[in-house]
């Protein structure tokens, strides 16, 4: 059972990527440790009974969004997913960076007296939650827009939406919401990844839901700030940079990406880190590095592989980092599922976000 297992620790040797002009470059290695205690506190309601995606915002004050896409909303308290019904997305708001000490709220909506997605979608469609930031005074939660499709897994990514919320100080039960007009560029979701602000820009990744190269997209601040993405500027390699326009040929950032995975700035390393699930044949946590968002980056090493790796029912998917918590260099999640309907509603070992705390350990920082 996955709540038994208290210590798993594999760790690798990971190089920085550069060029020999890249000072910042050098060796470095994540030591994980499964986090038992923090995970807790995804089982606080027992309302809520799982959920994958797992991203997380952090809108200051102590307060962190936490965003999940497919969850089971029990409104009887029974504690069994066969009583629940499945919602396409919910949230929940922490209080405390130290999950091991915080509390957590979720929420979700409700439609004739039934759970229903917190982020509505007028159709057939259905919205996936990807990522978000809060800027000044408002916060922007980017949506994946998901259609049925006749694929191996029966669904796929098919537009992106970002939402507006002009008031995230308040609980999300009272949020203001509103959809902006979101620029779509063929086969391309904005959202992935953490958004960054960089030099004036709030700087977000773009997966291709076909073959998951990641690209780049960009607003300035101050019109992201004020609700307004149209506009946007694309980036299209060192030598062209940043460029408005639709027909401009776009140069991937990274070749082999997901749909879920973060981004985040390490200033011990002097370094990005991008962190996802390796791939669907080798879903172990593998990291890249880069000493610019725009890259060069590293090739994607693998430095924790889960118990559950190898189980031919089991499906590990949306590794990602959470540079809001406290309590570990870095804090991981990622989500344990399964093909078989029947385990999937019988087993509360899995579908609540598994929590790894991690130790960054440099040849230039750490003994």
């Amino acid at each position: 059972m996955a709540l038994t297992i208290a210590f798993l620790p594999l760790c690798s040797e990971v190089y920085a990527a550069g060029g020999e002009s890249d000072h910042a470059a050098k060796s470095f290695r994540i030591e994980t440790q499964r986090w038992i205690e923090a995970e807790k506190i995804f089982r606080s309601d027992p309302h809520w009974l799982g959920g994958d995606g797992a991203a997380s915002i952090d809108l200051g004050k102590g307060r962190v969004l936490w965003l999940f896409g497919d969850s089971f909303i029990d409104l009887s308290g029974t504690g069994s997913r066969r009583s629940s019904t499945l919602v396409r997305n919910s949230l929940a708001i922490q209080t405390g960076y130290d999950p091991c000490n915080a509390s957590m709220k979720f929420y979700w909506n409700m439609h004739d007296g039934t759970p229903s997605a917190f982020f509505a979608y007028n159709g057939r469609n259905w919205y996936w939650p990807a990522s978000g930031i809060k800027l000044g005074k408002h916060l922007i939660v980017f949506l994946m827009e998901i259609k049925t499709a006749g694929n191996e897994l029966g669904f796929e990514a098919c537009g992106w939406k970002a939402v507006w919320i002009d008031n995230p100080q308040e609980e999300p039960d009272q949020w203001n919401l509103t959809c902006l007009i979101s620029p779509q560029r063929h086969g391309l979701i904005v959202g992935s990844g953490n958004p960054l602000l960089e030099k004036g820009f709030l700087t977000v990744c773009a997966t291709d839901g076909n073959d998951r190269a990641v690209y780049l997209v960009r607003w300035p601040e101050r019109s992201a700030g004020n609700g307004t993405l149209t506009s946007p500027e694309w980036w299209t390699g060192h030598k062209t940079g940043w460029v408005r326009g639709r027909n401009d040929k776009l140069e991937p950032i990274i070749s082999d990406g997901q749909m879920e995975f973060t981004v985040e700035y390490q200033p011990r390393l002097e370094r990005y880190l991008q962190i996802q699930t390796l791939s669907v044949m080798n879903p172990c946590l593998a990291v890249a590095s880069s000493a610019s968002v725009t890259g060069p980056w590293s090739a994607q090493a693998c430095f924790f592989t889960s118990h559950e790796q190898g189980s031919p029912e089991l499906l590990i998917y949306a590794g990602k980092s959470h540079p809001a918590l406290k309590g570990a260099d870095m804090v991981f999640t990622y989500v344990v599922n399964t093909t078989k309907e029947d385990r999937l509603l019988n087993d509360m070992s899995i579908y609540y976000p598994a929590m790894l705390k991690g130790r960054i350990v440099s040849d230039r920082n750490v003994p």
